[in-house]
């Protein structure tokens, strides 16, 4: 009689087991091959972290923490009033369909970002604390108003509770604070400092055309136009050139300033208030240095990464996700065309 339980219970274990591997390989086939939003699929992504991207030495995004996003921001879109600016936000068409995917594929190269600037910055001893975070926070409260304030836009906009703003924004932006100012002290930028005060003698103890100097020196794409930046406001340009610009006479040619892009010479040509703004038209001869976002790029380049998604795959030599799929590549390319008005699509 016990040998007999003992094989009922054992026949039993090994039907369970068999059960739910079944159960578990049907719920892969329809995530990873059938990309399926079933109710079911959608409950079993939310007690199994299905891996979605893999990113080797950062660890997995799941499934279910993409679409939680990309559900956040398209609840954003859709709960903004865009027709007093004659604008309007419809995902539930087919190009609306589309857009929203390379909302998705945004999404997950931010999140690939984050998980990959949160190893880097953890490598190099950085550590957020639950202080940093409810001082970011409290920063976050006082532009709102009030903390019930926040919640409440949260919610509203994006679905979100505090804490999901916690973990979601306010973190990975410490994170990357953090990483950019470690980079930022341990950058070489002699050399460049160097050739920007070489140029700027050029140009102003020599006495040498600004414009001819910009076109055979400069680094910037104003390059082939003697440097010319055309008319700006005071937001369109980094701050350190807009600060020294907007203190300038007309022909004057600044000292070498230094900015997160590089160093900058400038010369003021034009001034001019246009809708009550005041504008600039400046020439500048242009130093690049290596920005926090080259090298993060290429940091990014080293990692290994595996995206399980049916319609995305990693393009190593850009170090980014892209649509395996050449339809959604194509009308990504013609995105301004295929925009139809859809604020969704703007940066």
């Amino acid at each position: 009689m016990r040998k007999k339980e003992k094989i009922k219970i054992l026949v039993g274990v090994i039907s369970a087991v068999v059960l739910i591997f079944i159960l578990l390989s049907t719920l892969a086939i329809a995530i990873y091959k059938y990309n399926s939003n079933s109710h079911l699929v959608r409950l079993a992504e939310k007690i199994i972290p299905f891996p979605a991207v893999y990113i080797r030495g950062a660890g997995f995004i799941s499934f279910n923490e993409i679409k939680n996003n990309v559900s956040a921001v398209k609840k954003f879109y859709e709960s903004q009033d865009f027709e007093q600016v004659g604008m309007r936000v419809d995902f539930s068409t087919e190009q609306g369909q589309k857009r929203l995917r390379i909302k998705e594929k945004e999404i997950i190269n931010k999140m690939i970002e984050n998980k990959i600037i949160e190893d880097l910055a953890q490598k190099r001893g950085v550590k957020i604390t639950d202080r940093m975070v409810e001082q970011q926070v409290a920063d976050s409260i006082s532009q709102f108003g009030n903390r019930e304030k926040l919640v409440s836009d949260l919610a509203r906009l994006y679905g979100w509770t505090l804490n999901d703003f916690e973990q979601k924004v306010v973190k990975p932006e410490l994170y990357a604070k953090s990483l950019a100012e470690s980079f930022a002290s341990e950058v070489d930028t002699e050399n460049q400092q160097k050739k920007a005060n070489s140029l700027w003698e050029k140009t102003v103890k020599n006495k040498k055309d600004f414009a001819q100097i910009a076109r055979e020196s400069s680094e910037g794409k104003s390059a082939e136009n003697g440097g010319d930046l055309g008319w700006s406001t005071r937001e369109q340009l980094v701050e350190p050139v807009a600060e020294k610009s907007f203190s300038m006479k007309i022909g004057e040619i600044s000292d070498v300033i230094s900015s997160p892009l590089g160093f900058h010479i400038i010369k003021l040509e034009e001034k001019k208030i246009e809708d009550g703004k005041d504008m600039m038209h400046l020439r500048q001869i242009f130093v690049k240095t290596t920005t926090f976002a080259d090298w993060l790029k290429e940091k990014m380049k080293d990692y290994g990464v595996v995206i399980f998604l049916h319609d995305f795959q990693w393009n190593t030599d850009e170090g980014q996700a892209e649509f395996a799929n050449a339809e959604l590549r194509e009308f990504e390319k013609n995105l301004s065309v295929n925009s139809q008005g859809d604020p969704s699509v703007f940066p």
